[in-house]
Formats: structure tokens, sequence, C-alpha cells
């Protein structure tokens, strides 16, 4: 295991980033291991499917960012992960623009210029984590470095909503998202960007 410690008293260390994502993990394998063959695990807001719901995938809905709803729906299949790290739950505004509670470590300030980044991540062994962990990089460098993020971690499906409402999905999410707005205007980003 890997051990952390200071003898600063003034230290803390806040696994937000990477507990959601755990206890998915451990509920789902608690869950398997209890017979359980069929269930969708929701912790804040990170999903893991088991099974499939009767004889399809699970449906789940992808919020939108600054309306009350969802954007999209993605169909969730056995295993599969889905995280979204977003402005729009933990946040504040001061003179009329929103600072949301993800800090850039480059910077110590709050991360700008994104609204929101969800991640499906295919079944695997600790597909919660990544779920939870890979969409906080790509939401804090933005639309400029968000697949090279996402990249170092072998997450090839991807939505990105920038400051603007512009909607960056990557090919392989565009296979698998349905958005609920006909006339949403989408760009995809490919590996390159």
């Amino acid at each position: 295991g890997i051990e952390f410690y200071s003898k600063n008293p003034a230290v803390r260390v806040d696994l937000g980033g990477y507990a959601k994502g755990f206890a998915l993990d451990t509920a789902a394998d608690y869950l398997r291991s209890q017979g359980v063959k069929n269930a969708l695990i929701n912790i804040g807001g990170n999903l893991i499917a088991l099974g499939q719901h009767g004889k399809r995938p699970w449906q789940v809905g992808v919020q939108h960012p600054r309306k009350a709803g969802a954007i999209a729906t993605l169909e969730l299949r056995d295993g599969e992960a889905v995280g979204t790290s977003g402005d729009y739950q933990r946040y504040f505004e001061l003179d009329g623009k929103r600072y949301c509670h993800v800090i850039d470590p480059r910077t110590g300030q709050p991360a700008q210029g994104t609204q929101a980044v969800t991640v499906l991540i295919p079944p695997g062994r600790s597909a919660g984590v990544l779920s939870d962990v890979a969409s906080k990089p790509a939401f804090i460098v933005g639309k400029q470095g968000w697949r090279a993020e996402l990249q170092k971690m072998g997450v090839e499906q991807a939505m990105l909503i920038d400051d603007q409402g512009k909607v960056y999905v990557t090919p392989a999410m565009k296979k698998r998202i349905t958005f609920l707005d006909a006339g949403l205007k989408l760009h995809e980003s490919g590996l390159a960007e």
C-alpha cells in the first residue's frame, strides 16, 4: 500500500477526487459477491452498471451544466462506469463570475474555461476509480488539452462542455451518447487536439 504522512498539523488530505470511484468499485464487487446480477450504483453522480435493466442496458442522463435536466443520455453496459466533473453543483459567484470547487494545481485558483467533462469507462478493474479520477485533469486543462490528458489514462469516450457552452465529443463517445436537443452543434475532438 501507499503511505502518506506529515508532521505539519495544518496538512489535510482530501480524497474526494478518488473516494467516490473507489466506493463504486467496492460496492460493485460486494454486490457481485452476494449474487446480485443487475444493479445501477450511484455515488454522488458517479455511476457503475451491473448487468442490465430488464432486456436492455441501463440508461442514464448526463446533467446539463446550465439548465435543469439532462443534456444527453447514455446507455451503460455491464461493468461500465461514468463520471462527470462540473462547475454547476459546488461553486460561488463573485462579481458575476462563477468559481467552482475544482482547483487548478498550476495556479492554486478555481479552474476556469470548462463547464463539464463526462467520461465513459469500459468494464475492467477499477472502472469506478478511473471514472472519478479521469474527468478532473481534463476539466482543469480545458478544450485545448483535454484529449491529451485523457489519452494518458487510456480514456477514449468523453465529452467536454466549455465555458461558452460548446460541446466537444470524442469519436468514440459520439457513437454512445444521445443528445436530447436535436439542434445542438457538436464539435468532434480527435486525439490530436
